[in-house]
C-alpha cells in the first residue's frame, strides 16, 4: 500500500497546470463566459477559477466537473493529455 504524506490531494506538475489553465479560459471564452458567469454557472468561486487558469491552482475532480458542466463539455477536455 502506498505511503501517504498527507490528507490533501496529489499535485499537478506544473506543466500539466499550466495546460489545464489554458484550456480551462480557452472553453470559458468559447462559451462565452467572463470568470464571474462561470463562477456562478459552477459555484466555484471566481478567485480559484483565476488560480487554475492562471496555471496556479490544483482542482479536485468535482472542481472540474463543475466547470466542465458549467461550459458545456466533457471533463477530458479539460484534462492535460
Amino acid at each position: 500500500m502506498p505511503a501517504y504524506k498527507s490528507a490533501r490531494h496529489a499535485s499537478l506538475s506544473a506543466e500539466r497546470r499550466q495546460t489545464l489553465g489554458s484550456r480551462t479560459r480557452l472553453l470559458r471564452e468559447e462559451a462565452g463566459l467572463t470568470v464571474e458567469a462561470l463562477a456562478q454557472a459552477s459555484g466555484i468561486a471566481d478567485k480559484h477559477i483565476q488560480r487554475i487558469e492562471g496555471g496556479k491552482g490544483n482542482p479536485t475532480l468535482a472542481t472540474l466537473y463543475a466547470l466542465a458542466d458549467a461550459v458545456g463539455r466533457h471533463p477530458r477536455d479539460l484534462i492535460p493529455d
